[in-house]
């Protein structure tokens, strides 16, 4: 099955098939055998080249959400023209930004509302997960068009905070 995805505008294809208990992974030409271990409800181990790195996941409408090594990548579905984005915990999709949480944690603060205004690379929510604040900044200049969260409430790992649509004429 082959997925495709974005990071830094770069559309990216990877192929995974599974067989004999390995899932054998092409990725820019080049192909690994992985063994994927269930590590708890949407994590999983991955044991690559003698190395375990430990993955997130989820899946919904947008496709599949994967957070591996601090890089956050949505992954379209096959047959799902709808592209895809990354980054640190965001999603672009036809101009629209949706914020998401990296991870479980609860909501410290949220810096904007629906209709503000807001500029790349502008804080937008600070989520406490691990004992550590997270500030998850915009990666668009654009308007607030959604705000699903408020101070001092549980958040899910990739659940959805706040949702911008990009300024017209900016890409």
């Amino acid at each position: 099955m082959e997925y495709k995805y974005k990071i830094d505008g770069t559309e990216r294809a990877i192929a995974i098939e599974e067989s004999g208990g390995l899932l054998h992974v092409a990725l820019d030409g080049n192909k690994y055998e992985v063994e994927a271990v269930p590590a708890g409800d949407g994590f999983l181990l991955m044991k690559v080249d003698g190395k375990t790195v430990p993955v997130r996941f989820a899946r919904n409408e947008q496709g599949i959400h994967v957070m591996l090594k601090g890089t956050y990548v949505v992954a379209s579905e096959p047959g799902d023209s709808s592209g895809s984005g990354a980054g640190d915990a965001f999603d672009i999709v036809d101009g629209k930004q949706v914020l998401v949480a990296p991870m479980p944690g609860q909501v410290v603060k949220v810096n904007v509302n629906v209709g503000d205004i807001v500029h790349k690379k502008q804080c937008l929510v600070i989520v406490e997960a691990m004992k550590m604040e997270n500030e998850l900044n915009t990666a668009i200049d654009g308007t607030v068009t959604a705000v699903h969260v408020a101070a001092g409430q549980q958040v899910g790992a990739l659940q959805a905070l706040v949702e911008i649509m990009q300024a017209e004429g900016v890409e």
